[in-house]
């Protein structure tokens, strides 16, 4: 591997860190569609440049790619994070983030503590369909696509009363 195609592949995956664990490219989508467009198509041309160009190619990529990335992120700045969602069970406080960015697990971390569990999406899948009291759960759900797990307590009246 070639010292430019090194050195530009980190600076992108820095870049991209910057957007990715807090942003998914939706919602650059919603903010700016000509950005998400055109850092969409330069991400393809540093791929394109690190697979056949030489290191002049990937450096004028790479550096584009990064630009890019900080034009992302600045447009979304004040815009709150979509990269992940975050639960919690307020009987007993347990947190979780659920993503797919894994690049956005520090985020939830640094915002959140480190006590929340990170999962991602497949891996929910994965604990729904194999944890057999979570099956009645996802039957119902699937019948009921609007239900809601809720908490009762003795002392609230019933909403039959």
């Amino acid at each position: 591997m070639s010292t430019a195609l090194s050195h530009w592949r980190r600076q992108v995956s820095d870049a991209a860190l910057a957007l990715e664990s807090r942003w998914t490219m939706n919602a650059l989508r919603r903010v700016d569609a000509e950005l998400a467009r055109r850092l969409h198509e330069q991400i393809g041309l540093f791929d394109q440049a690190c697979i056949t160009g030489g290191d002049d190619e990937i450096a004028l990529h790479g550096a584009a790619t990064c630009r890019g990335y900080s034009a992302a992120v600045a447009a979304l700045g004040n815009e709150p994070d979509d990269a992940y969602l975050i639960g919690e069970d307020p009987a007993t406080g347990f947190r979780v983030a659920i993503g797919d960015q894994r690049a956005a697990a520090d985020r939830v971390r640094e915002l959140h503590g480190s006590s929340v569990v990170w999962v991602t999406p497949d891996e929910v899948a994965k604990v729904m369909a194999s944890v057999e009291q979570f099956k009645a759960i996802a039957v119902v759900k699937q019948f009921f696509p609007g239900a809601a797990m809720i908490d009762r307590f003795p002392s609230e009246p019933s909403e039959a009363a």
